[in-house]
């Protein structure tokens, strides 16, 4: 590929309005029991569409509002994210709409903060200030994004619970920004703009599945940067209770990878289910497809979240018995 095709490519990734998609961690693809429509449900634009068993964004149909990515259990859907905290960094917990008045950074809309961003920026500058234009109007989110976005907040509070946030229509002041503060902004902003239009070198074929689960997405690195400087966490996590065979469905349907099934380090015959507590979006996937049904959904101390994964259950798998 030439470097004309390299530039034609990396303004096509800029301009192209849909989510990226990662199918290891989408709920369908996973087979989990109940599968998920959630995405499918909060589009207002019917830009989803799930008959193949995994998520296809009409590229035609879809606006960039962002809906999908903030209620997707599994985080499969996903904007940047860096961006967006970055403006509400720089806005000190101050941003608006792309459609709404006013001074300061803008998101092209509010229904791209998902519920690790705003934790994130609350664990930091306290309560936030979210501006947004005539949604019911709107072509862009639609009159359903005040009360997503005071969703995404209610679960934000999972992470940071101290957050708080002030949504308004009237016009956004703006955090008071310094010389140093906005030139900096100014030449970090080129520089992302340049380096998207650096071509890349190819890469070597994949697997024509390849399983992404292990790599923790921004959100979720976003949501335990916020509970590590929260003074407590309500954040989700499962349990498990006596009659659990060890089969491996909860680990095949988990979304993220935070529920391994391994052979006891000590040589014996026994099995360890382990659960890495930063990785459990509470999505409930293992709750409604363990088969004897011993997993429940419970919360985790700051302490579990923070250290090594945590042991949910270990024994011998009945078919030892045979």
């Amino acid at each position: 590929m030439g470097l004309l095709d390299n530039l034609i490519g990396a303004f096509l990734k800029l301009t192209d309005p849909t989510p990226e998609y990662t199918g290891p961690r989408c709920l369908l693809e996973r087979n989990s029991v109940g599968g998920c429509d959630k995405c499918q449900q909060v589009c207002p634009h019917e830009a989803i569409n799930l008959q193949s068993f995994a998520v296809e964004v009409d590229e035609v149909k879809c606006t960039s509002c962002g809906l999908c990515t903030a209620v997707c259990p599994g985080v499969a859907l996903e904007f940047p994210l860096g961006p967006i905290q970055e403006k509400l960094h720089r806005g000190r917990g101050q941003i608006r709409c792309s459609k709404a008045p006013g001074a300061g950074d803008e998101v092209h809309c509010l229904g791209q903060l998902t519920p690790g961003v705003l934790a994130e920026a609350a664990s930091l500058y306290g309560t936030l200030t979210l501006a947004h234009g005539a949604c019911e109007s709107c072509k862009i989110g639609g009159p359903t994004v005040p009360e997503r976005v005071r969703w995404a907040a209610e679960e934000a509070k999972r992470y940071f619970p101290e957050l708080k946030v002030h949504l308004q229509q009237e016009a956004l002041r703006g955090a008071e920004v310094g010389r140093r503060e906005f030139f900096g902004a100014m030449f970090g902003g080129a520089k992302r703009s340049a380096a998207e239009l650096v071509p890349n070198l190819p890469l070597p074929p994949s697997e024509p599945y390849e399983d992404k689960r292990g790599e923790l997405p921004a959100e979720l690195r976003l949501r335990r940067l916020a509970a590590y400087r929260a003074q407590a966490v309500l954040w989700p996590r499962i349990a498990v209770k006596e009659g659990c065979t060890l089969c491996p469905v909860c680990t095949n349907v988990c979304p993220t990878k935070a529920v391994e099934r391994e052979r006891d380090a000590t040589g014996g015959d026994e099995y360890v289910l382990k659960l890495n507590v930063s990785a459990c979006t509470g999505c409930g996937a293992c709750v409604e497809s363990c088969p004897p049904q011993v997993i429940s959904l419970v919360e985790a101390s700051r302490d579990e979240l923070l250290n090594q994964p945590i042991e949910l259950f270990r024994g011998i798998p009945p078919w030892y018995d045979f």
